[in-house]
């Protein structure tokens, strides 16, 4: 693994070290601002560019790692299962060097655990159950973006720097647990329903930085992101008691916790086919680490998590406004981590609303 981050690394090195100063231009006309390939567009949009883009996350749950990087099968225990998740992001272009955005997302997941079965008799027995759902908006990042303030030819540099706002109600309700197909005093089904929010309850920052070089039709980018929670927050637990009449009853515990600071390295190469299709080859390196989680009034550290991920992609420009990106995901080694085939698809609406 230290070897695939050294490789990460070495290709960000190679983009961001000092090259001569390119010569500023005039920007063109709007058709060619919009048409432009890949190859030959800056990391940030022009000035008086917005962009609204829309995308969608469809994940495959059936394979994990556990913390020795060993592969766990998670459909032949019965736990695999599915993701939904929706992004929601708008940038604008203040000037040809200045960008802000803000997005936020929805996801939409659910779990269900092997059965269990206890017997207290031959005849006497009691299934359990157990679906651990999370759907929910999440919280705001809010992004400035700087870049070279240079016409982009073959390199380009930026930085961007925001936070997470936490907007998303991210303490879990009450969950939805029920007793059925009662037949004896010990014999029944118990059907566990954990409700839990997207979000991350507490403000975290971001801090990334990215480059971009560009040889004919070829473009290698270098991308870093390190995300670390501004504080501690707080959150509650439910607790739940099963009654003689078969019905749940529900209590609260306020308990502490740290987020993990986590960090990423893309490295990705780009071929432009043609003016209007880009394909390209992108290696991704996640790390999270550092937090802790309070349980009965001790502090216990969080599970450092990891994984290193290979994502062919696509981008087609169907008219001068509208381009789509298609994303899939291969995990190929993790810790600590699920382990998802993943297709990620973005539709990107652009224009110029105050152009002259």
């Amino acid at each position: 693994m230290k070897c695939k981050i050294l490789i990460l690394l070495t290709a960000s090195l190679i983009s961001f070290s000092p090259i001569r100063s390119q010569t500023d231009s005039a920007p063109g006309d709007k058709f060619t601002l919009l048409t432009k390939p890949y190859s030959n567009r800056p990391l940030n949009l022009y000035k008086g560019q917005f962009q609204l883009n829309a995308g969608y996350k469809f994940a495959i749950r059936s394979r994990s790692y556990d913390k020795d990087g060993n592969l766990i099968v998670l459909k032949d225990i019965g736990t695999a299962s599915v993701y939904h998740y929706y992004l929601l992001e708008m940038k604008y272009g203040v000037t040809n060097f200045l960008e802000l955005s803000a997005q936020t997302n929805y996801m939409k997941r659910g779990i269900r655990l092997v059965t269990e079965n206890y017997f207290a008799s031959v005849s006497d027995a009691i299934k359990v159950n157990t679906v651990n759902e999370t759907k929910g908006f999440g919280d705001v990042l809010l992004l400035a973006s700087l870049r070279l303030p240079i016409t982009y030819k073959w390199f380009d540099v930026s930085i961007d720097g925001g936070a997470y706002v936490p907007t998303a109600r991210y303490q879990p309700p009450e969950p939805t647990h029920k007793v059925s197909n009662i037949t004896a005093a010990s014999a029944f089904t118990v059907d566990y329903h954990f409700n839990n929010k997207n979000g991350y309850g507490v403000p975290v920052w971001q801090l990334s930085g990215a480059s971009k070089f560009t040889v004919s039709k070829f473009s290698l980018n270098a991308e870093f992101t390190y995300r670390k929670p501004f504080k501690e927050g707080e959150n509650i637990r439910w607790d739940q008691e099963l009654t003689t009449t078969k019905a749940f009853t529900y209590s609260t515990e306020k308990y502490q916790y740290l987020l993990n600071s986590s960090y990423v390295v893309n490295a990705s190469l780009h071929y432009q086919a043609a003016g209007w299709f880009n394909i390209c080859l992108n290696s991704q390196y996640f790390y999270s680490g550092g937090g802790w989680t309070e349980y009965w009034g001790d502090k216990y550290k969080n599970r450092e998590e990891s994984i290193f991920t290979i994502e062919p992609a696509m981008e087609i420009q169907i008219s001068p406004a509208i381009k789509i990106y298609e994303v899939a995901g291969f995990p190929i080694s993790g810790r600590n981590i699920d382990g998802p085939f993943y297709v990620f698809m973005t539709l990107s609406f652009n224009s110029f609303p105050f152009f002259r």
